[in-house]
């Protein structure tokens, strides 16, 4: 399934599609295999993140609203694109689908990148005023406040490929990466989605991070002057920022090679990369969706315990705890179900 851009770009997705469907069956089978293992990470860890604050009240902090729309964002990226989608197209290699499929998922492919971004710029946003600016954090940074932003936010990114289709433009399949994308000769279209979707957004996140850096550097040389008294930045906060921050790196690093090549196609108006940095560009999109729960197991405390109760079926009145039941001078030390059956027998005596 081709569209009809210019009569150059056509051959070109002509000859690229021959090469798709040329692929040996050990090149279909690595792909894949590959393919379906970043998948099953993204579906396991983003799940097991909306799990943890689902069952966890302590869980449900205002930060974590923000991971829990990270975590939205990137498993609709696996249950509308990238598995019902992606793989029949890298098995069969070819776009097995019609040309409304194709734009539906050209058109919802922009709405969960740049809703991903916005969460990352809230992210930020939040962190700035808990950190660089705590005395206006409260005003600023309530749950309803943060739940409005959080929708506001993801009706703007609906809304962010309007333009494009008001215009008259169509995504066409590209071979080389298994997606339908806007075609290479629309540098209008891509010039304001690099300005207002990502050159902003950048421009904030680099600002809000900065600051909270200088911020914390401050505090620790003024905390370690004797008689100086400063006000204190508490070490929860600064720990949630750096793990934050290194979601947003982590995000930057897999989309910056993405941008770049884009870029370049675009100033070329023509596809100029071989077939396997291409591939290599759609796998690091999806492992960049994959990645976060495995940065806030590793960084964040909270999150690598809770994850652990869930794996180890601990929550409730299954959990291991002990508990101290004192019988005549000694203490008898019982775990929670343990207690739980004594209490019945007691009841029923």
């Amino acid at each position: 399934m081709i569209h009809s851009t210019d009569k150059q770009q056509q051959e070109q997705l002509e000859d690229m599609l021959k090469e798709f469907k040329a692929r040996s069956k050990t090149t279909v089978m690595l792909e894949t295999g590959f393919y379906m293992l970043v998948l099953l990470l993204l579906f396991a860890g983003n799940f097991m993140t909306l799990l943890v604050m689902f069952l966890y009240r302590r869980m449900r902090t205002i930060p974590n609203m923000f991971v829990a729309s990270l975590a939205v964002s990137d498993l609709l990226f696996g249950v509308l694109l990238a598995l019902p989608l992606d793989i029949p197209t890298l098995v069969t290699s070819q776009w097995p689908f019609n040309d409304l499929t194709c734009q539906f998922q050209g058109y919802t492919a922009t709405i969960l990148t740049v809703a991903s971004i916005h969460t990352l710029v809230l992210m930020a946003v939040n962190r700035y005023f808990r950190i660089v600016k705590p005395e206006k954090y409260h005003r600023y940074f309530t749950k309803k406040k943060t739940m409005m932003m959080i929708v506001v936010s993801w009706a703007s990114s609906m809304i962010a490929p309007f333009p494009y289709f008001l215009r008259g433009g169509k995504m066409v399949f590209h071979p080389y990466n298994f997606v339908c994308s806007p075609p290479v000769n629309n540098s209008a279209f891509l010039g304001y989605g690099l300005l207002l979707y990502i050159g902003f957004p950048s421009c904030i996140m680099f600002y809000c991070y900065t600051m909270i850096f200088k911020t914390v550097r401050r505090h620790n040389y003024k905390f370690q002057l004797p008689g100086m008294r400063f006000r204190s930045v508490n070490v929860q906060e600064i720990k949630i920022a750096r793990t934050l921050f290194v979601v947003v790196v982590s995000f930057n690093l897999c989309w910056i090679s993405v941008l770049l090549i884009n870029l370049v196609d675009t100033i070329r108006r023509s596809w100029v990369f071989s077939r396997e940095v291409y591939v290599t560009l759609h796998f690091l999109i999806a492992l960049s969706s994959a990645l976060n729960p495995l940065i806030y197991s590793v960084l964040n405390r909270n999150f690598r315990e809770c994850y652990m109760k869930v794996l180890s079926c601990r929550y409730c009145c299954c959990s291991k705890r002990a508990v101290v039941k004192p019988k005549g001078n000694a203490s008898v030390v019982h775990t929670r179900r343990e207690a739980f059956a004594l209490g019945l027998r007691g009841t029923r005596s």
